[in-house]
């Protein structure tokens, strides 16, 4: 099947739409300056005052209410997600500090989990998505850019290691949206030379080889643990393992030429998180599980069902366990913790679902070579950032990218279908006409 069938759009969107789509590409952006910028504004932080985060999530949830309930409950998944989104507010208004948790937990959630049914209703064809990904490709330069300045001022924390290698104006989780982002290239190295200016694909070359670089070199383990599942995920669906591996290679390559000019600081850092690794019962993402699970153990039933405190574990938890203010940081537990039984299985039943979505349109379409690595990379997100999930928590931008990635490859194979079905009609119909002369 010729790739300008799977560019054709059955129902285009009007002019409105058209307007809103062009912000769509734009979230990506947003998110990676407030991501990359935050903690130049640590004052403004430690102020309670306007700041790149704040700045962001009243951009998104203004974008996210202008378009109303029909863009945002696309497909059974969609309405799925806005019934956990319905239930975790009634959970935050049973909070003790109902503002706080409200801005500082159910927002993050809100709208990042709201992009999967935009992506399914505004992401319609491979265009769009390549679209979609180039300016995917333009946030990890922006992520990039941090990382690198930030050697050059020794600014911002050095983490597992001090005076190794900095992160700037951004915590350490900003290399889960590198991870993410790479996870997208199986879908870019299939698009034709052509179709992109060659400088372009510099660029796309450039960003994939130094985020491996800064992944690695930053050492965020959910990070790195989301790339390596991710990229065994492509392996099992890509229909050219071949060339893949030999992009892996290549990257290996350059990275070992490069490798002498941050040896020592790639080893202190990597003994350090080796000696935590050995001390990974005393961590604090394993310790904060056993003690929500002891809680779980002695709370009454309806604790155990609806859980208490949701968003607002570092005013309530933190102090109680840790004797300090420390959120509860897996969203595994948070959600065991906060929203009980029925928020922590409604919770994996959205990852569930995905999964099942995905695998419903390969059983339909997985004949079809030239979409078959678009289910090598909606796999890889998906699954790769379960891993994520399980093991640590991510933030408002990386699961933008993940839920609008997920929502822009469904609302393709949901146009191919739809194409499908409107193929098979007008040949019946030509068919007709034809044998009625």
């Amino acid at each position: 099947m010729k790739l300008n069938f799977v560019n054709r759009i059955y129902n285009p969107f009007n002019g409105v739409d058209r307007k809103f789509f062009y912000f769509l590409l734009a979230v990506p952006i947003i998110n990676a300056i407030a991501d990359s910028t935050i903690y130049y504004f640590f004052a403004f932080m430690e102020a309670k005052v306007f700041h790149p985060g704040i700045t962001r999530g009243i951009i998104l949830l203004l974008f996210v209410a202008l378009l109303g309930f029909k863009r945002i409950s696309q497909g059974r998944q969609g309405r799925y997600i806005i019934l956990f989104l319905a239930y975790i507010f009634i959970c935050t208004l049973f909070s003790s500090d109902i503002v706080r948790s409200f801005f500082s937990g159910y927002l993050k959630w809100l709208i990042p989990l709201l992009m999967y049914s935009i992506g399914i209703y505004y992401i319609r064809n491979y265009h769009m998505l390549l679209q979609l990904n180039i300016f995917f490709i333009f946030s990890a330069l922006i992520t990039c850019g941090n990382l690198i300045i930030a050697q050059f001022l020794n600014y911002g924390v050095s983490a597992y290691a001090d005076d190794t290698f900095y992160t700037g104006g951004a915590g350490v989780g900003i290399t889960n949206q590198l991870s993410i982002i790479l996870l997208t290239y199986p879908f870019l190295l299939k698009t034709k030379k052509d179709i992109l200016p060659k400088i372009m694909w510099y660029i796309i070359y450039f960003i994939g080889i130094i985020s491996v670089f800064l992944i690695f070199m930053v050492m965020k383990r959910a990070a790195i643990v989301g790339l390596v599942v991710g990229l065994l995920v492509c392996l099992l669906f890509l229909s050219s393992r071949i060339n893949f591996i030999k992009y892996i290679i290549a990257s290996i390559f350059v990275l070992y030429l490069i490798f002498p000019f941050f040896e020592n600081a790639f080893m202190t850092r990597y003994e350090s998180r080796l000696r935590q690794t050995e001390n990974i019962d005393r961590e604090g993402r394993v310790v904060e599980f056993l003690y929500a699970l002891d809680e779980f153990k002695e709370s009454d039933t309806v604790q155990k069902l609806f859980g208490e405190e949701i968003f607002n574990t570092a005013a309530t938890f933190g102090i109680k366990y840790f004797d300090r203010g420390r959120m509860i940081h897996g969203d595994i537990t948070m959600f065991f913790y906060g929203s009980g039984l029925v928020g922590i299985i409604m919770y994996i039943l959205i990852y569930a679902g995905l999964f099942r979505e995905g695998v419903r349109y390969y059983t339909v379409l997985r004949r079809l070579p030239v979409i078959k690595d678009l289910f090598a990379v909606y796999f890889a997100i998906l699954i790769s950032y379960f891993a994520v999930s399980v093991t640590g928590s991510g933030t408002i931008g990386e699961r933008c990218l993940v839920f609008l990635y997920l929502g822009g490859i469904t609302g393709v194979l949901r146009n191919i279908i739809l194409n499908i079905k409107r193929e098979r009609i007008n040949g019946s119909i030509s068919a007709g006409i034809e044998k009625q002369h």
